[in-house]
């Protein structure tokens, strides 16, 4: 079985939302993908309701901040 047909776990997850490129590039396809490991995680039952909402909290939170996380970075260096 190759590597792409893994099932994620928790660790994917969590590199995922640390990928800062991809949420300030993207920040609604990076949203839209912790959700849909999330998703999977919780059908594959490698994590519970509970676990499931906090990453939800966590990936709402990080949408939330991050048109003004990148306007921030914007006005602080124009040139990235």
């Amino acid at each position: 079985m190759s590597d792409d047909l893994k099932p994620p776990d928790l660790a994917s997850w969590q590199r995922l939302f640390e990928d800062k490129a991809y949420w300030q590039q993207s920040p609604d396809a990076h949203y839209a993908e912790l959700l849909r490991v999330a998703d999977d995680l919780l059908g594959q039952g490698a994590i519970d309701l509970e676990q499931w909402q906090a990453l939800k909290a966590k990936a709402d939170q990080s949408h939330k901040d991050s048109p003004a996380v990148n306007v921030a970075q914007e006005v602080d260096d124009p040139e990235a």
